[in-house]
């Protein structure tokens, strides 16, 4: 995880602005996460990186605790907090794989485009289903691969830093293993984003 956090402390100063042509599309899931969200509920945003999911939907919510693994991006998250003046919204370094949370604790949570940069993502949903009370929500957006062509590192930023993802699902694939490691998947949607991204709207089975 050392790799992975020095990558992304370096990267957080520019994340959004090389992410901007897909912006759009992010705010669309964003708002396809929401529609499942009540303003009880206490929300878990995981991998939160400079905080677009974290403060879109902190209006929606009672509360929204973030963590990641980069203290940049902690940072960032709590910067765009500031600015938008949300005071229901704590963020912390945190690893998703080794969640700093009691059991059952949150109503909803939110892994946003972190599975595929995962060796081992199944460890990662283990962790969500733990920290989840047993029928809450799980919103999964993960970037996906469309049709038979893999990823070959045509995102100048990642590919210059000799960084690639662990895993390169398409859609389909992301929601068989979603399934498979206990979540149930009621729906999904993919939108036109920096990348495909499919959102997965789960409930911790």
């Amino acid at each position: 995880m050392k790799r992975a956090h020095t990558f992304w402390d370096v990267v957080a100063p520019v994340y959004d602005l090389a992410t901007l042509r897909g912006q759009e599309g992010a705010r669309q899931a964003v708002a396809y996460t929401a529609e499942r969200l009540t303003p009880a509920d206490l929300l878990l945003d995981v991998a939160c990186g400079t905080g677009l999911f974290a403060c879109a939907l902190a209006p929606q919510v009672w509360r929204v605790l973030d963590c990641d693994i980069s203290p940049a991006m902690v940072a960032r998250t709590r910067a765009r907090a500031r600015r938008k003046k949300l005071g229901n919204l704590a963020a912390r370094t945190g690893d998703i794989t080794a969640l700093p949370l009691a059991d059952d604790v949150v109503d909803a949570a939110v892994a946003g485009n972190v599975l595929h940069l995962l060796e081992e993502p199944e460890r990662a949903v283990a962790e969500l289903k733990r920290v989840v009370r047993p029928g809450g929500y799980i919103a999964v957006p993960c970037y996906v691969l469309i049709g038979s062509t893999r990823d070959t590192g045509h995102r100048p930023l990642w590919h210059h830093a000799r960084f690639s993802p662990a895993q390169q699902w398409q859609a389909e694939d992301l929601l068989s293993h979603l399934e498979h490691w206990g979540l149930h998947v009621e729906n999904h949607r993919v939108f036109a984003a920096f990348r495909p991204l499919c959102v997965a709207r789960c409930r911790n089975a």
